[in-house]
């Protein structure tokens, strides 16, 4: 790798760099392993971007509700919903197509398991591209199936390993019809449905009820409906079933579950705030920051419980003003206190 094509960010690569590694392969391993370049991710502000990164980029706008930052491997990009609010984070990505010298994705995998931090590789996007991801910080990696160049890495990655990153078998005229006819079911037939329904095999199931809660997604109405009418309860209902029975078959864990409640609405404020935090599966005393705890393989499960944290407080932060609870709001907003030293 050539450390000039990496540019002024491999001055400072992180946490990995104890590794014998060359300073720009480094680069790429720690942004895998860590979702971030030199501490700016996904969820940073423009203004936290530039206090990390610097003022050396190239910045454009697509109307007034989208930015894109450039530094040349590196582009950071938010959005928002009109002039005026703030920016929010939509995802980091390093082109490694710009590269002088290609990046092989065999000498990227070997030096990341090394670490203790593996890839996994989902289906292929059938366009000629591999795809790997990093799960647990999120990162996907796209590669050249001819050639194994690494095109591009991105966090949040937009794929997933297992169920969520499979194709589905099944059609989706015979996922809306599946809905349709379990949303007017009780909870005691819905289960008996599922009973008689879903596939025997631990992995073929998790794809089922995945496939169900995708379908059921598609057709949830939209907030204004759900607020006002009977179509709320019933469509809510069902969508918190099948997120529960999707959390119970492995496809999402409780982070993604309770997050996805946030997304689509499905509780009222105060109650989906309570969620994300009993969901935090560590105290604000106790939870690892970027001071405290390297990116080692035997510090991942603490690693992983910040990153847990810092995705739920950032979702229950999107909910903080139209919470009632003054005690939810502080312990919200202590959580979003501490965002920027979290993992």
């Amino acid at each position: 790798m050539v450390p000039e094509d990496v540019g002024p960010l491999s001055e400072d690569v992180g946490p990995l760099t104890n590794r014998q590694v060359s300073p720009g392969m480094a680069f790429f391993t720690d942004f895998v392993v860590t979702g971030s370049v030199r501490g700016a991710d996904a969820t940073s502000t423009p203004a936290e971007v530039t206090g990390l990164l610097g003022d050396a980029f190239v910045e454009s706008r697509t109307g007034p509700g989208q930015l894109l930052r450039s530094y040349h491997l590196v582009e950071v990009a938010w959005e928002r919903e009109q002039e005026g609010e703030d920016w929010r984070g939509l995802y980091v990505t390093v082109q490694a197509h710009r590269l002088d010298v290609p990046l092989s994705v065999d000498a990227l995998a070997a030096d990341l398991e090394q670490a203790g931090f593996p890839l996994v590789e989902v289906a292929p996007d059938g366009v000629g591209c591999r795809r790997f991801v990093r799960p647990d910080s999120r990162v996907a990696v796209l590669v050249d199936e001819e050639s194994g160049q690494v095109l591009a890495m991105t966090t949040p990655a937009w794929f997933a390993p297992g169920a969520r990153g499979e194709p589905s078998p099944w059609s989706r005229e015979s996922g809306r019809d599946q809905v349709r006819h379990l949303v007017g079911l009780g909870a005691a037939e819905r289960e008996a449905w599922a009973r008689r329904r879903a596939p025997g095999e631990a992995e073929e199931a998790a794809r089922w009820w995945w496939f169900l809660w995708v379908a059921c997604r598609q057709l949830l109405p939209d907030e204004g409906e759900r607020r006002f009418g009977h179509d709320r309860s019933v469509w809510e209902v069902l969508a918190l079933w099948l997120l529960g029975s999707c959390e119970a078959a492995g496809v999402l864990d409780r982070t993604d579950a309770v997050r996805e409640i946030v997304r689509y609405g499905l509780l009222e404020p105060d109650t989906a705030v309570r969620a994300c935090l009993d969901a935090i599966p560590v105290s604000r005393a106790d939870v690892a920051t970027r001071e405290s705890t390297s990116y080692a393989r035997e510090n991942l499960e603490a690693v992983n419980a910040s990153r847990a944290a810092k995705r739920l407080a950032l979702a229950a932060g999107e909910l903080l003003p139209r919470v009632r609870d003054r005690a939810l709001r502080a312990e919200v907003a202590a959580w979003l206190e501490l965002r920027t030293r979290l993992m």
